[in-house]
């Protein structure tokens, strides 16, 4: 696989090794050289050949930690000056196409074609095995097929929440007559319908905790989780235009149920704020926080974020390519430590020594001037080491920020990229995600009750801020739920997904919030200077004009795919 630095055009050649328990080729290990191809009989005929095959499709999930555009920089989270990155020159430029439809990394995991391969293994498998059954135990064979639906439903969810109504496929095609393999699209209500009933499946049979020796495999919480997921997309706004309130209703009872399991908490084994980022450290891996993960090992199957994403300019040399380069909008989210907003007057808050009293997760996940970085004091003010590189001639910063959350701050920058040596789990899922998710769905369906405060109020209390005033309306819960949301998930990919399912990527959020459409609004870094008495003066400075249009909530489906199959209709807004 190819890393290409796109700010310096340096290039980066490395052999990406997948996870694979059964260490197999994807379909290869279907082929002998004698005999040809395997049959089914034989693929699937005995329990150990059969696992082959699962583990094949497990080690096909998106290897998150492995790319270097996130998805954040697809949003106001994240401004990657490189104009060739996606998020820059794609999705915040109002480009996107039939022609150059965001895959999502080298790895594509959003590529339609690229989707439904990992569909078919997964029908593969459903179907071979079924007709092979007596050849396994019973319970190895519920549980694996419990197991194949929640990744049926896993890819389908990845469909789902960035094209909408997609063609349902539940058997493997076989294209005999040259016209089997093409389907029309499914409606978006269809479509959610089956994902919901594959998570169902699953979550029936799957067990609510995973042994030593399976850990990585999806659970009964799993399930419910990524079946919660689909019903909060399906109530929010993009979707539930009508703002059917039973659809809130139905994403808070999911929620609550992987809450009532009560297997899941907030990582926090010593009761220090520390914890929010210790949780993405690989000593940490298979805390109780984590509910679906993507694991890594070594040698040869590691990652290499820390080079990837992290600061630049480390102790005189160039350490990594910098591709976490917060937005001044998302610095001035976090609130004061004292909770409230920077906009509150009373929260104390001074323009001029803007880094002073912000909340933990600030701290935890943003380098900023002053800070330190591996044992360095780290400046982006001008004649700094990491000065801000507004013009992006290079991989520093050009928002005045570098980020923190997710990186193991041990590992060396260069080490990373040339040997891959973190084996931290990218998770899918994780429990303060539920929390919030609830709390959203039922403020919607309910207003803010007591079960809202309490779900947020924990997230809040992990970070030390204080609960949130009683009494708010569900307007001002509406709002500070999404706030929780995008710091707490900051760098996770998720807040691509929730701007558009909120549609507010080209209207105004909620009380004004943001005052206009996320991605039709500017983004920000920060400029610093000494003045004349040699103190800092900080100026909030426009790094790039984001443009984007409604319709392209949704991407759009590659034109080859819509020239193989004329049965498919393409999103609307696109030609």
């Amino acid at each position: 696989m190819k890393y290409i630095n796109l700010k310096n055009g340096k290039f980066f050649l490395f052999v990406l090794l997948i996870l694979c328990s059964g260490s197999c080729k994807r379909d290869s290990f279907l082929n002998v050289p004698a005999a040809g191809v395997l049959t089914s009989t034989v693929t699937f005929g005995t329990q150990s050949n059969a696992d082959l095959f699962v583990n094949d499709i497990y080690s096909n999930l998106p290897d998150m930690n492995n790319y270097d555009d996130i998805l954040d920089g697809w949003t106001d989270n994240n401004d990657v000056g490189a104009t060739n990155m996606v998020g820059q020159a794609v999705i915040r430029s109002n480009a996107m196409s039939a022609g150059n439809v965001p895959t999502a990394g080298d790895g594509g995991y959003l590529d339609w074609g690229h989707l439904y391969t990992l569909i078919r293994k997964c029908n593969v498998f459903l179907q071979d095995a079924a007709a092979n059954q007596g050849a396994y135990s019973a319970t190895w064979y519920a549980q694996r097929v419990g197991e194949v639906k929640f990744l049926r439903a896993f890819f389908y969810t990845y469909l789902y929440t960035n094209y909408g109504g997609v063609p349902l496929i539940t058997v493997p095609l076989n294209n005999e007559n040259g016209t089997d393999i093409f389907n029309a699209r499914s409606t978006i209500d269809q479509t959610e319908a089956f994902i919901e009933a594959d998570c169902d499946a699953a979550a029936a049979v799957l067990p609510v905790t995973q042994g030593s020796g399976d850990l990585g495999r999806p659970t009964k919480g799993a399930a419910l989780t990524l079946k919660g997921w689909v019903q909060l997309f399906y109530a929010s706004p993009l979707v539930n235009t009508s703002n059917d309130v039973s659809r809130w209703a139905n994403a808070a009872a999911t929620n609550l149920s992987v809450m009532n399991l009560g297997v899941y908490s907030l990582f926090n084994p010593t009761g220090d704020t520390a914890a929010y980022k210790d949780q993405f450290l690989a000593v940490n891996n298979w805390n109780p926080e984590q509910i679906f993960c993507r694991a890594y090992a070594l040698p040869g199957k590691g990652h290499k974020r820390e080079g990837v994403l992290g600061p630049v300019i480390v102790n005189g040399g160039e350490q990594a390519w910098g591709n976490i380069a917060p937005t001044e909008n998302l610095v001035d989210d976090y609130e004061m430590d004292n909770g409230l907003p920077i906009t509150d007057p009373a929260s104390g808050y001074n323009p001029q020594q803007p880094y002073v009293h912000r909340e933990s997760r600030f701290y935890q996940s943003v380098v900023y001037d002053g800070s330190t970085w591996q044992g360095e004091i780290w400046t982006s003010r001008i004649g700094g080491n990491n000065a801000i590189d507004l013009g992006s001639s290079s991989d520093i910063s050009n928002t005045g920020y570098n980020g923190r959350k997710t990186l193991d701050e041990s590992i060396n920058g260069q080490v990373s990229l040339g040997t891959s040596p973190n084996t931290s789990n990218y998770s899918f899922y994780r429990y303060a995600e539920v929390l919030l998710s609830y709390a959203e769905a039922q403020n919607e369906a309910v207003g803010p009750d007591a079960t809202v405060y309490s779900a947020v109020n924990a997230v809040r209390a992990r970070v030390a801020l204080p609960a949130l005033p009683a009494g708010l309306s569900q307007t001002v819960m509406r709002t500070d739920i999404r706030r929780e949301r995008r710091l707490e998930l900051a760098f996770e990919d998720k807040r691509w997904y929730d701007i558009r399912r909120w549609d507010i990527t080209t209207k105004p959020g909620p009380s004004g919030y943001p005052a206009a459409g996320v991605l039709t609004s500017p983004e920000y870094g920060m400029v610093i200077t000494k003045s004349t008495s040699g103190t800092l003066v900080y100026t909030p400075t426009l790094t790039f004009n984001n443009r984007f249009t409604e319709y392209m909530n949704w991407l759009p489906i590659s034109q080859s795919v819509l020239s193989q199959n004329t049965k498919l209709t393409q999103n609307p807004g696109y030609k």
